[in-house]
């Protein structure tokens, strides 16, 4: 299946944690942080960065970090939606065990279509809010009714 948008899945990883820490942080995303979130070396941070600069899904400064363009910021809104309603219904639903569907729902927000996400957010009692409500520390919607994401990262 082909994802929703003409991205691979690693600038759809990136664009992502860009949004999140732009709004955790409030100002631009920093080399390093993307780094430690993505988990890969910062200059391969860098080297993605201007790649999506030239696509005009980012502002990128060296050593200033990245913001997301309008463009950039609406591909990573989608994708954190469709994680976040994946997530929901994995544990609303599905009743996956905890520190099992962060990972799961990573992988699937980039196959997932956005009108097979809305039908699964019916299923749920997702919050509007998602995903401006994404707890960054926890990896998951500050909502979602779980105690602990044991070992979760993406």
């Amino acid at each position: 299946m082909a994802p929703p948008f003409d991205t691979t899945e690693s600038e759809e990883m990136c664009l992502k944690y860009i949004w999140l820490l732009q709004n955790k942080d409030g100002g631009p995303a920093k080399t390093g942080r993307l780094s430690e979130y993505l988990r890969i070396v910062p200059s391969s941070v860098t080297e993605m960065l201007e790649k999506l600069q030239k696509r005009g899904l980012v502002a990128y400064t060296k050593y200033q970090g990245a913001s997301l363009t309008e463009e950039g910021e609406r591909i990573a809104v989608s994708i954190l939606q469709r994680h976040c309603v994946m997530e929901w219904f994995m544990v609303q639903v599905l009743e996956v065990p905890e520190g099992k569907f962060h990972d799961e729902a990573c992988r699937m927000e980039h196959v997932l279509t956005v009108s097979t996400a809305e039908k699964l957010r019916k299923l749920t009692d997702q919050p509007d809010t998602c995903p401006h409500c994404y707890d960054l520390n926890q990896l998951h919607c500050q909502h979602l009714p779980v105690t602990t994401v044991l070992g979760a990262q993406a």
